[in-house]
């Protein structure tokens, strides 16, 4: 108690020094003031726990000094003292401010216990006031943040009727807080599509988030696509007591895609036609049609050939990742023999690898069971990796395509990358295992799983005799995802690569599916 400082303001001064000795024999401090005036300069002066304040008291009465403390100090305790029959006016001093009194004459025990009560009740006002205030700065700075969102907030109760919006709401909808509060969440966003499908409601039925829905509001002057995702609110207890909603304008966005698909349009058209234009007239000069070519002169007009033909490949690639990304690539599945796609494909290369001087060739497996594949973007994938291979290679090394079948495929579990959640798939169907193994440079560890992303090359590969887009590989592993199989790749630098790819097996209860 020894920082627990009272203040007796008494003017009998008698009883304040009864009152005093009292206390500071129970272990407080304490100081006496014979008025309110004096009371009110000590409590200016120092601090106090708690003021033993009489009620009648020449200049400054008791009541009078309550309400200044309470104006001015706040933060400090009031217990008064009366004489018996005045009780009402100590009621009347609690209403205002006062935490509790105490009638003379008094028992030591009364007035001790009276005071702890007091200084504790007091302490737990103080710590709730200073509670109170720290959770209205956060609430302040909470408004402030949502206020400042560049997105749309809504919070809606179990009902679905808005309970907070942010500005950027009211901006966009064209409505005020007063207006939306209360209003039912499909009312507000006047969206295009079903009121049981716009996320918060989503969200109300089911208690679970609701994530990445896109869809069209109607706006105060336009209409707007939007991103839009829903989380559950619940209260203590664990209770779902409404749901939070972030709407994105993505107009933007959309308007990017429209410039990126016209772009790739530009490609498709703009691109091709002139170099198909060049190839035809190189082609001309080559087969002699336009006078007499020399050795030196077919070498050069064939690298020129070789040249646009990577250029054409390489916007085929470009528009082919394009097409995968927003889901138009069309591919037909029907049953193939994977030796005869592999054979097919690398006929096309032979005459490259020999002129290289490298030895390409196919190992396959005997009774391959068959696939299910798109022969178009297989043969793409193929021939992006053996292309690959051709240009990481040097002479006299070899490249191989091999085929065999995986009748358990647990026992590869352990290769499968990571980004496939290895650990969590089902392998419980027969595969067809297709590698493409060359003994080229090699492509370093920590670059194995990021070839595989847009516009990525091997860093030790950026130097070499080829560079390309950093597309190749990522159309590959969208094939490879559109046939349900798996793509990785494994190395050691300075001795050669191996793409590894896994289709499924057909086996005799499968169908196979056509798909457009």
């Amino acid at each position: 108690m020894a920082n627990k400082k009272i203040l007796i303001v008494d003017d009998e001064p008698d009883i304040a020094l009864i009152l005093k000795l009292q206390l500071e024999d129970a272990g407080y401090r304490t100081a006496i003031a014979r008025d309110g005036v004096e009371g009110l300069e000590a409590i200016d002066r120092d601090r106090f726990s708690l003021v033993l304040l009489d009620i009648k008291m020449p200049r400054i009465d008791g009541l009078q000094m309550l309400e200044r403390v309470q104006n001015l100090h706040p933060e400090v305790a009031v217990v008064m003292m009366t004489a018996h029959g005045s009780e009402d006016i100590a009621v009347e001093a609690m209403k205002n401010g006062a935490l509790d009194y105490i009638a003379k004459p008094f028992s030591t025990e009364d007035v001790l216990q009276k005071v702890e009560r007091a200084i504790q009740l007091n302490k737990a006002k103080r710590d709730n006031i200073r509670l109170q205030q720290q959770l209205d700065e956060e609430r302040q700075k909470m408004e402030a943040v949502l206020q400042g969102m560049a997105d749309l907030l809504l919070a809606v109760d179990p009902e679905g009727r808005i309970i907070t919006v942010n500005l950027k709401s009211e901006q966009v909808l064209g409505l005020n807080r007063d207006q939306l509060l209360g209003m039912p969440v499909e009312e507000a966003l006047r969206a295009d599509i079903a009121a049981e499908s716009i996320p918060c409601r989503v969200v109300l039925r089911s208690g679970q988030p609701c994530l990445d829905v896109y869809y069209t509001i109607q706006a105060e002057t336009a209409a707007i696509p939007v991103s839009s995702s829903a989380s559950p609110l619940f209260n203590a207890s664990g209770q779902l007591t409404g749901s939070v909603e972030i709407i994105r304008d993505i107009s933007a966005y959309k308007a990017l895609e429209q410039e990126k698909e016209d772009f790739v349009s530009m490609l498709s058209h703009d691109l091709k036609a002139p170099i198909t234009a060049v190839v035809g007239s190189v082609d001309l000069v080559r087969e002699g049609r336009l006078g007499p070519v020399n050795e030196d002169q077919r070498e050069y007009l064939e690298s020129s050939m070789e040249s646009c033909a990577e250029m054409v490949e390489m916007i085929d690639t470009l528009l082919g990742v394009h097409k995968f990304e927003a889901g138009k690539m069309l591919m037909h599945f029907k049953e193939e023999m994977p030796s005869q796609l592999i054979q097919r494909t690398m006929t096309r290369f032979l005459t490259v690898a020999r002129r290289a001087q490298l030895r390409l060739f196919a190992t396959v497996q005997d009774h391959l069971p068959a696939i299910s594949a798109d022969r178009a973007t297989f043969s793409r994938l193929l021939g992006n990796l053996i292309s690959n291979a051709l240009k990481f290679t040097a002479e006299g090394g070899e490249i191989e395509i091999s085929a065999v079948a995986v009748n358990d495929p647990e026992t590869i579990r352990g290769k499968i990358p990571a980004r496939y959640g290895a650990q969590k798939l089902t392998l419980d169907k027969p595969m067809v295992q297709i590698t493409v193994r060359d003994t080229g440079e090699g492509i370093a560890e920590d670059s194995l799983e990021d070839i595989f992303d847009r516009f990525v090359q091997a860093r030790n590969r950026r130097q070499g005799k080829s560079s390309g887009t950093g597309l190749g590989l990522t159309f590959c592993r969208k094939v490879m995802d559109a046939h349900q199989g798996f793509i990785w790749a494994e190395s050691i630098v300075g001795r050669g690569s191996r793409f590894i790819m896994l289709f499924p097996a057909i086996v005799e209860s499968d169908e196979v599916e056509h798909h457009e």
